[in-house]
């Protein structure tokens, strides 16, 4: 059990034998008469839905460790996703729930943190940045080498604007993933999408 107080984003909490990840915390203080509170955004680690909760600091909160190990992709297929343990060379299916909205991102061999609950993947820690190499461009459109963008199709098909010194072959380190909510604020629980 752990104050309200000392919740911290990434955290998983039980709820009414639910499990709960934080993906927003916001403390206030109280003034006066009135007590502080900790707000706190949460996402069922199963069923991916978000809820909102209010905690008074003093009040106990029950925190869930769970285990993480990295894991290498291998494939996907209509039933889910597989990973391949490194050190066992054990292959693990993941929920397509978990993975489904980096499809685009995945490659062969990449490694990526996986929390397990009792031997059930429950979460996946995917990374705030790839690299993705430009398989298509146009030439060079203008001199002015930092206003002006070219369309670029990338390795993962996906196609943006990149500035003009950007050729075929270079990798685009640059490139990051940002995931918007329906409120326009970005937010690490929500699909990604490939920004500059």
């Amino acid at each position: 059990m752990l104050h309200a107080s000392d919740l911290k984003h990434g955290m998983i909490v039980r709820m009414d034998k639910n499990l709960y990840k934080i993906v927003a915390i916001d403390y206030h203080m109280g003034s006066g008469k009135m007590g502080g509170l900790v707000h706190v955004k949460l996402k069922d680690i199963r069923s991916g839905f978000f809820l909102d909760r209010k905690w008074k600091p003093e009040e106990k909160v029950d925190r869930i460790e769970l285990d993480r190990r990295t894991l290498e992709f291998l494939y996907n297929d209509a039933e889910g996703y597989y990973m391949m343990d490194p050190d066992s060379f054990e292959q693990i299916q993941l929920g397509k729930n978990l993975l489904e909205p980096f499809d685009s991102f995945l490659h062969p061999n990449m490694r990526l943190p996986v929390e397990f609950l009792a031997e059930e993947p429950v979460n996946v820690i995917f990374p705030d940045w790839v690299e993705l190499e430009v398989v298509s461009t146009v030439h060079s459109i203008s001199s002015l080498q930092d206003e002006v963008y070219k369309p670029t199709t990338l390795s993962n098909g996906m196609e943006t604007q990149v500035p003009q010194l950007i050729a075929v072959k270079n990798i685009s380190g640059w490139m990051q993933i940002r995931k918007p909510t329906s409120n326009g604020r970005t937010s690490p629980e929500s699909p990604p999408e490939l920004v500059r």
